[in-house]
């Protein structure tokens, strides 16, 4: 009678496959997934510098100056986003001008393809980066 062998576990070959399989993913992936991360960390800047606009634009209704002392926003404000991961900077040169910019801080500070976003009182978009405008905004 001819004994049947059972093989039980993997060959070094059978693992050294998986293994490598595993690597050529990991390297696709996760370069994907950080890009994933810094772009939606992006919609922080966006909400900050909306939210500053609109208050912005309530003080130049109720008070005809972005720049009146009964504003609740100073030039040279220097506000930390919800996650930390922009700070925006509040520049009023006059009273019927302003330019909000968000620059990246901590993590974020590796996003070089938007870099800095920035908003005019005339609703002018614009980035530091080389990234195009829309996907930056």
């Amino acid at each position: 009678m001819m004994r049947r062998s059972h093989q039980q576990g993997f060959s070094l070959i059978e693992l050294v496959v998986v293994m490598g399989i595993a690597a050529i993913l990991t390297m696709i992936a996760v370069p994907s997934y950080q890009q994933s991360v810094i772009k939606g960390r992006r919609a922080e800047a966006r909400v900050v510098i909306n939210d500053t606009a609109q208050r912005l634009e309530r003080c130049y209704t109720q008070f005809g100056a972005y720049d009146a002392d009964d504003c609740p926003i100073d030039d040279a404000d220097e506000i930390l986003s919800q996650g930390g991961f922009y700070t925006l900077t509040v520049d009023i040169p006059d009273a019927a001008t302003y330019t909000l910019t968000a620059d990246p801080e901590g993590a974020q500070a590796d996003d070089d393809k938007c870099g800095s976003l920035s908003l005019t009182n005339t609703g002018v978009r614009d980035r530091t980066g080389t990234d195009d405008l829309e996907r930056c905004w």
